[in-house]
């Protein structure tokens, strides 16, 4: 697993939280992640404000309800940082999108699960 990444607007319980509500998360659903990956304005340590904008690649070879995944991210997520404002991204590997390659191109990877 990858290390806590540095220079951003993330403390690092706040990485370590989203890591563990990740796991959470998927173990309940039995799906597998890849990687989570931070981006917009939380990457940029000169900015201010906004929510945090994650994205969550899970293993296509174990596919998952994503809408029921989203959600329950979105639990885990609070009960392990606390009330924010999280925009979530789950890739399920399927190809449907263009916006997950436009979040890992700006993104920063805060934990690989490979």
């Amino acid at each position: 697993m990858a290390s806590i990444a540095t220079n951003l607007r993330l403390s690092r319980s706040e990485q370590e939280g989203i890591r563990r509500a990740v796991g959470r998360a998927c173990e309940e659903l039995g799906v597998v992640w890849r990687t989570i990956v931070l981006f917009g304005s939380r990457t940029d340590p000169a900015r201010r404000g906004g929510d945090i904008d994650l994205l969550v690649e899970l293993d296509p070879r174990l596919p998952g309800d994503v809408y029921r995944l989203t959600q329950r991210l979105r639990i885990a997520l609070e009960d392990e940082i606390g009330p924010q404002r999280v925009d979530l991204v789950v890739d399920d590997g399927s190809g449907a999108g263009a916006f997950p390659a436009l979040a890992r191109l700006g993104g920063v990877e805060l934990w690989s699960n490979s």
